[in-house]
């Protein structure tokens, strides 16, 4: 039986990546496109979407469960958000692009989602903390943050989508928050998963 696949989401720099690598030891953990691929510079216009169908048999073939960091559903939001400039597919390829391969069993919801949240403020201490990585479009990023929260309001309240949100306060508490959060998830959610998709395609044809 395949194993649940948990999804961590939040703004850029809260902490997602450093949490992954703190579990790796306890579960299969999926990177983000960018940290995962290799960009060769001839990609088919369908390429990020298609590392996210391959994110997703990362997890399928799995033996324990797995974190995605980052939702492999994000184009759908993500290009909302940006109101679809000319250098992203359109909604009709990227909507049509998800539905015909959830029609085909290609990629599915995660299990849970995990959408963590903290201030902006705290946000930019960790960023100039972080040497790591240089977040070049951080700024931009932090734009989005409303509209996120918006989208994953809506999965939570209207749709069959297991959601939860969590303070993250510093590394330990949030350790701890996710490990009791899929402790309870008992066993992998059953949904309807096209009904789930209509529904986020008519919330977006709403709201942009």
């Amino acid at each position: 039986m395949q194993k649940p696949i948990i999804c961590f989401e939040g703004p850029s720099g809260i902490g997602k990546t450093t949490l992954c690598n703190i579990l790796s030891n306890q579960f299969n953990i999926v990177p983000e496109v960018n940290l995962l691929f290799q960009r060769t510079g001839s990609e088919s216009k369908y390429w990020y979407h298609e590392r996210q169908i391959e994110r997703y048999e990362l997890c399928k073939k799995s033996t324990s469960s797995s974190i995605l960091d980052g939702d492999i559903f994000q184009p759908i939001w993500y290009n909302w958000v940006c109101k679809y400039p000319l250098e992203f597919l359109s909604k009709e390829e990227t909507h049509r692009f998800y539905y015909e391969n959830l029609m085909q069993g290609k990629i599915r919801f995660p299990d849970l989602y995990v959408v963590f949240f903290v201030d902006e403020k705290e946000l930019w201490i960790r960023k100039e903390r972080d040497t790591t990585r240089r977040r070049r479009n951080f700024k931009k990023h932090l734009e989005i943050i409303e509209p996120l929260k918006k989208y994953y309001r809506f999965l939570d309240q209207d749709t069959e989508i297991e959601m939860r949100f969590v303070h993250y306060s510093d590394i330990e508490s949030a350790k701890k928050s996710v490990l009791s959060l899929i402790q309870s998830l008992k066993q992998k959610s059953i949904i309807d998963e096209i009904k789930v998709f209509r529904q986020i395609e008519n919330w977006i044809s709403r709201n942009s």
